[in-house]
């Protein structure tokens, strides 16, 4: 296989992958434990040991999160893990 063939072959399979992350906003419904819900999907509630919260927006932290607040969310591939980037 011709280079160009293989840069070709790889460029078609990434373009047909499945995006790895999914970007969601979500609601701050508690902050002791912290829990979220996805504005996907109402009923849905994420528990904390499922969230991975950004130092500076844990309790004690210079933003801390507080209950109502609107937040930006990853969920990383099969929805096991949920990264909170920011406050939006």
């Amino acid at each position: 296989m011709r280079l160009s063939e293989a840069i070709k072959h790889l460029a078609v399979g990434a373009v047909d992958s499945e995006s790895p992350v999914d970007i969601m906003p979500a609601e701050v419904v508690s902050v002791s434990p912290v829990e979220i819900k996805l504005n996907e999907n109402e009923k849905l509630i994420i528990p904390s040991d499922l969230i991975i919260i950004p130092k500076r927006l844990r309790a004690g932290g210079d933003e801390e999160l507080k209950m109502g607040e609107n937040v930006m969310v990853v969920s990383l591939k099969g929805g096991q893990s949920f990264f909170i980037l920011d406050k939006i």
